[in-house]
Order: C-alpha cells, then sequence, then structure tokens
C-alpha cells in the first residue's frame, strides 16, 4: 500500500513524486514511456507566459511562484546529481509592441520591469536580431530553464531515493471504491494506495473519471526546431507573434510555436517546419545559412478557460489532477506542484 500514486512522469509527476517522498511518504510513479519525456522534454523552457498580461491572474499567480522558487531547485538538483538544468535570466524581447498598454498594466500590477527600446538601445541589447524590427517590449527579468537537462536533473534525483518507479506501461483503469479513489491498474495488477495523482499532460484526458468531470482538455500539437550556432551568438529569448526563439549557453538556438491537433497523435509537418525556419531567420538572418538541426513535436494539454486545474476530483475522493497548463507547463509547473501538494499534505 502506498501512500500516493503519481500517474504521468512527466517534469510536474516527477516534481510532485520528488517532494512528497522528501515530506516523508512512500511513493510510485507510473508512466506509459519514459521519465520525463514526451511535452515536458519538448518544451522550450520559458519561465513566463509568451504574452504574460493576456493569461489570467491564476496563471500569473503560479508562473510568479516559480519564478521565485526555479533557482534553488535547479541549484539544488545540480548540487544533488552534478546535471546543470541550465538556469539563465537571458531576458525576453517581444516584437508585438502594439501591446504595449496591456504590458505596461500587467508589469504595473505585477510588479516586473518593463522596458520598450528601439534604436541603437535594441541593438545594444541584442545585436543579432533583424534591423526591420525597430522596436521591442524587453523583459529583463525573464528567465529559461533548457528542459532536458532540468528532466534529466530531476529523473536522477529520483533514482537516488527508494522511490518505486513504472516505466512503458500504461495505467489500465484507476481503482476507485466508494467513490474514494483505491489505486491504479497496470495489467491485471492492482496497485494500492490512499491517494492518486494524475499528472498526465495531453492523455490526462483519456482517463474516464476526467471525462466525466467538468474538467475539459484538449490537446494541441506543437512543433520546433533547433540550430546550432557558435556559443553567445544569440543573447535573448525572443517573441513574435506567438513563436518563439530561445539560446541555449551552448549556441543551439529553438524555435517553436503551437499548431492545431487532431488528437493524441504526434505528427510532425513540413509545413510547421518550413514556417518555424521562416520565422527564425525573419527574426535572426545569421540563421539563413544554416541547416535545421532537429526537428520535433510535442501534445500539450489546455483547459477550455486556459487555466490549469490542480486539486482534488471534484466527485472522487482522493483523486488529484494537475493538468490543462497548455503551453505553459514549464512557467507555471513548479508553483501548481507547489500548489497541488500543499492541498494532498493538508
Amino acid at each position: 500500500m502506498k501512500d500516493v500514486i503519481i500517474v504521468g512522469g512527466g517534469l510536474k509527476g516527477m516534481l510532485t513524486a520528488l517532494f512528497l517522498h522528501d515530506a516523508g511518504l512512500n511513493i510510485m510513479l507510473v508512466d506509459q514511456n519514459e521519465l520525463g519525456r514526451e511535452s515536458s522534454w519538448a518544451g522550450g523552457g520559458l519561465i513566463t507566459p509568451l504574452y504574460p498580461w493576456q493569461a489570467s491572474p491564476v496563471v500569473n499567480a503560479l508562473v510568479k511562484d516559480s519564478q521565485k522558487h526555479y533557482p534553488a531547485l535547479c541549484e539544488r538538483l545540480y548540487q544533488e546529481t552534478n546535471i546543470d538544468p541550465q538556469w539563465l535570466k537571458s531576458g525576453l524581447l517581444i516584437t508585438d509592441t502594439h501591446q504595449y498598454q496591456a504590458a505596461q498594466a500587467w508589469a504595473e500590477t505585477w510588479g516586473y520591469p518593463l522596458e520598450v527600446l528601439e534604436g541603437r538601445h535594441l541593438t545594444d541589447c541584442e545585436p543579432h536580431l533583424n534591423p526591420q524590427f525597430g522596436q521591442a517590449l524587453y523583459l529583463p527579468e525573464a528567465a529559461q530553464v533548457r528542459s532536458p537537462r532540468l528532466n534529466a536533473a530531476v529523473r536522477a534525483a529520483l533514482r537516488m531515493r527508494p522511490i518505486l518507479v513504472s516505466q512503458h506501461q500504461a495505467v489500465r483503469q484507476l481503482h476507485i471504491v466508494n467513490g474514494q479513489a483505491a489505486g491504479i491498474y497496470l495489467g491485471n495488477d492492482l496497485f494500492k494506495a490512499h491517494k492518486v495523482i494524475l499528472t498526465a499532460g495531453a492523455w490526462t484526458s483519456a482517463f474516464t473519471e476526467v471525462q466525466d468531470s467538468p474538467l475539459q482538455l484538449r490537446p494541441q500539437l506543437a512543433e520546433s526546431i533547433m540550430f546550432r550556432t557558435p556559443e553567445h551568438s544569440l543573447q535573448r529569448m525572443i517573441v513574435h507573434q506567438q513563436y518563439y526563439l530561445i539560446p541555449r549557453k551552448d549556441g543551439r538556438i529553438v524555435c517553436g510555436s503551437v499548431f492545431s491537433s487532431q488528437g493524441l497523435e504526434k505528427t510532425l509537418s513540413e509545413q510547421a517546419q518550413q514556417e518555424l525556419r521562416s520565422v527564425a531567420c525573419e527574426l535572426m538572418p545569421a540563421l539563413t545559412e544554416l541547416p535545421i538541426h532537429n526537428h520535433w513535436s510535442s501534445l500539450l494539454s489546455f483547459s477550455e478557460n486556459d487555466e490549469p486545474f490542480m486539486g482534488e476530483h471534484p466527485t472522487i475522493r482522493g483523486l488529484y489532477i494537475n493538468a490543462g497548463h497548455g503551453s505553459n507547463g514549464v512557467a507555471t509547473g513548479l508553483g501548481s506542484v507547489r500548489a497541488l501538494i500543499a492541498q494532498v499534505l493538508a
């Protein structure tokens, strides 16, 4: 009998397992594939929504909490595992300057510095930005993590602890007894627990208990491409018309966005690749002569109101859900895990 079984081994599921174990609980973590893959591995790693002034107060509060605690978490993981998640305050340039008034109101409400850069000041901030963009909004405090390395560090930390982990086998169904979550079925085997937490991203919607609840989730496909450049070629993260360009410490540059989806199927689109390349080269002309080094996709879980749900199921006691983060999975992830754990331990 476990205290808690966590279904879904992405970033939020792994962090939930790590924190609950360190709080003294007996944990089991289950994933149908490998821990820390899928959208957790594929994400851009921005610790901010692309346009934070368009996000709800709920999302902004979660992001604020995540931003506060990511530096210490990344340092702790680095010390424990010798894997650097590469938290980096790179700042964020947003070319959509027509949104300035909304951005300024948001910045004043939430206490973020916001600048409008143009001319030489913009060039000094990011020399590699196409000079056709004569003006940009700048969030100097915006930071990122490198998603694959963050997931690898959390996965390594879990392996240092006596946590039961099951991979490469999907949960057949939840075990519900008299309106109470009591475990899961893996194949024909029943694993019992006092509480169950669903953190399965887009696949959370596949569970009957979620389909029958007011929580409505829809999957969306995100696609990204990556270029390799010399170190420090691009200094700032850039957002342009729902696309993002993110520089890594080693010179890799990721360009991504969210596209339409046809259910729970991951696909790669030649059209999306060409679209991403076109945007990347428009923002940073130096990329024009470089080949695309990698192209990947992931499924994201969006809620109807674009706010994540983290809490107990409305009708099933002991069943908790953390899902619906959309494209803000890293930005809201740590804050949502902290909020959910407070409920589970209450």
